[in-house]
């Protein structure tokens, strides 16, 4: 009886090796194949923006020299120049003493964020929940509160917290007067020394 032998099983089939000597020498000339051809285009391009920068240098050169002969032949156009360069001078100046003039008229304004306004929108966010005003007035230097609470004792913090105000800062507490109305207390806070 005849025997047959498979050829093709994979014990029998020579090993391909991945890392062989010759795999990694084609390797490396594409490798070097390829660095060679980059530099060589790297090497052209340089080549061809040195010739274009030549280039342009001689245009620019020739510019400069018709340019200068131009100015030698009309001493007028230096005249201008001259005179041109002068009235630079002349509205520079004129500008800055415009900017002193309105410099003098802003002062004494009002600076934004410190307006009378600003002070009483701040005094109408820190009210205490427990409190409500009465009066506001600012009048010569004073800053005057009057209102009523449930709680005095909420006057406190609300008192303390004026006091740290930027908006206030250097403020006096000069006059705080609280007494009770029946179920409610009324107060009068008077602070003086606010500036404009």
């Amino acid at each position: 009886m005849p025997q047959q032998i498979n050829l093709y099983r994979p014990v029998l089939l020579t090993a391909h090796r991945h890392f062989s000597a010759r795999t990694i020498a084609q390797s490396l000339a594409v490798v070097v194949a390829g660095t060679l051809a980059t530099c060589a285009w790297a090497a052209f391009q340089r080549a061809a923006l040195d010739s274009e920068l030549q280039a342009l240098s001689r245009q620019h050169a020739a510019e400069r020299q018709s340019l200068q002969k131009a100015i030698a032949a009309n001493p007028a156009a230096a005249v201008q120049t001259t005179s041109l360069e002068q009235g630079l001078q002349a509205l520079k100046s004129r500008v800055g003493e415009r900017e002193r003039t309105l410099a003098e008229l802003m002062r004494g304004r009002v600076v934004e964020g410190r307006s009378h306004s600003a002070r009483l929108r701040w005094v109408a966010r820190t009210v205490p929940a427990a409190a409500w005003l009465d009066e506001i007035a600012l009048q010569d230097g004073k800053l005057s509160l009057s209102g009523r609470t449930l709680d005095p004792a909420a006057l406190k913090p609300w008192i303390a917290a004026l006091s740290d105000e930027p908006l206030l800062a250097g403020q006096t507490l000069t006059t705080l007067k609280v007494e009770q109305a029946g179920d409610h207390w009324r107060f009068a806070l008077v602070q003086s020394g606010v500036r404009p």
